[in-house]
């Protein structure tokens, strides 16, 4: 695939800006040097775009960021931090990955971007059976890969899910979210399955198989029921994605008698569940469960065998039943927008964020080990690219030892200015939040 194209960029917030084409982004370009000098000297109102999808009508999108190469005495671009799938996939601004620990987190072949600008995936557990008898190895867990500190050769599920948010951006949150269609379980599955028609798996477009949340007779339905036939009659597995059934208590119960409840499961087929792959659900997604327990919001990212194709005797005629065998589930938190939090704490912030009408990103670990993630990332702070946002939630040994290893990077990177962090181990801990980092004029 093509790679590394110069699209147009246009430069805003000064009094005399203007649209660069390609061929007048030159270091000799005597006016593109200085409109770029201009910019690095106003960071505040200066804002410089890339326009590889033409004018974008929000400003924040495909932002660019001026640098100055002291040794060179010239200046250069580059995208801003989590803005890299923002933009065309032939963009020399385009990047999968948000940040380095989530590129590092996989082999190169795990993820390929193709000339189309779909994705090519690899799953510990191939979306196609050959035959009848290449059941997935029995110490292959297709949600969670174990901590090992190596790039992994796959994709698990939790990671799937993590890649769906992010290129989706079902993390990203933005005032003017709230005026535009509400986030709703629709809502969701319907940026699930227009981001998964991108997705190829096993030479297959992830959307043939992937069912989501529907309502009553909707187009979501047949398409779900033709997802679940298709998949009988070919030997294909299927995917789920779709919050956990809003009811825990009965939720819970089917589980424990191997069945996986979820919300508006319409054409869904009964998905059964073996004592095996619920243990090790219990043990990968413990703090998930309890927190669908204490009625937060929960999403199932599911792999199943083929489904299995039997009849039953209904009202005196024979009704095709398909039953799948759920082999992998893996569980993420989410707030009522469906961010994904891993505490109740970051819940805290999430909705004190939202209530203040700040711009923010929810960093996604993927399978990556890396620790020094951000728990959230603003992003209408004036003249920053991001600040990062820490949660601090626990005082164990292992933690505060982490805790020192962050605090240390923040510094260095960003400076102690730099960035914001809450302390919630302290008590009466959330009457004393820090308050945000000023908001830029614009937002």
């Amino acid at each position: 695939m093509a790679r590394g194209t110069t699209f147009s960029a246009q430069i805003t917030g000064l009094p005399q800006g203007g649209i660069f084409q390609p061929h007048e982004q030159l270091d000799y370009d005597s006016d593109w040097r200085k409109k770029l000098g201009d910019a690095y000297a106003n960071k505040v109102e200066a804002r410089v775009t890339c326009l590889c999808k033409g004018k974008p009508d929000d400003l924040t999108l495909r932002r660019l960021v001026v640098r100055y190469l002291k040794e060179s005495d010239r200046f250069s671009l580059s995208g801003w931090k989590h803005s890299g799938g923002q933009h065309r996939h032939d963009c020399r601004f385009y990047s999968v990955w948000p940040d380095e620990a989530s590129a590092g987190a996989y082999s190169s072949s795990v993820v390929r971007v193709n000339d189309d600008g779909t994705f090519s995936i690899t799953l510990p557990v191939g979306l196609s059976r050959q035959n009848g008898t290449d059941k997935p190895l029995s110490d292959v867990n297709p949600a969670r890969h174990p901590r090992t500190g190596k790039a992994k050769p796959s994709m698990r599920l939790l990671g799937l899910g993590h890649f769906i948010w992010q290129q989706a951006e079902i993390n990203t949150w933005k005032p003017q979210y709230v005026k535009n269609r509400p986030r709703n379980a629709l809502w969701l599955a319907s940026r699930i399955i227009g981001m998964a028609q991108n997705i190829r798996v096993s030479r297959l477009t992830l959307a043939d198989v992937l069912l989501v949340s529907a309502a009553g007779e909707g187009t979501q339905k047949q398409a779900n029921q033709q997802r679940v036939r298709y998949a009988t009659e070919n030997k294909k597995r299927l995917m789920a994605i779709a919050l956990l059934k809003a009811d825990a208590k009965d939720g819970y119960t089917a589980l424990q008698e191997g069945r996986l409840s979820l919300s508006s499961p319409i054409g869904f087929p009964t998905l059964n569940v073996s004592p095996n792959t619920l243990r090790a659900c219990e043990r990968s997604f413990g703090s998930e469960l309890n927190a669908w327990k204490a009625g937060h919001k929960v999403v199932a990212i599911v792999e199943t065998e083929p489904p299995t194709l039997r009849f039953e005797r209904i009202n005196g005629h024979n009704v095709p039943i398909r039953e799948p065998e759920v082999i992998g589930i893996a569980l993420m938190r989410v707030t009522p927008r469906f961010i994904p939090v891993d505490s109740g704490y970051e819940a805290i912030i999430e909705a004190r964020l939202c209530e203040e009408e700040r711009s923010f990103i929810k960093p996604l670990r993927f399978d990556a080990e890396e620790d020094t993630l951000p728990d959230f990332v603003l992003t209408d702070v004036d003249g920053k690219e991001s600040v990062p946002m820490e949660v601090f939630g626990m005082n164990t040994d292992e933690y505060s030892a982490r805790r020192a290893e962050k605090i240390e990077v923040y510094n260095k990177e960003y400076g102690a200015d730099g960035w914001w962090s809450w302390d919630a181990t302290v008590k009466n801990a959330e009457d004393s939040i820090p308050s945000f980092p000023a908001q830029n004029s614009s937002s």
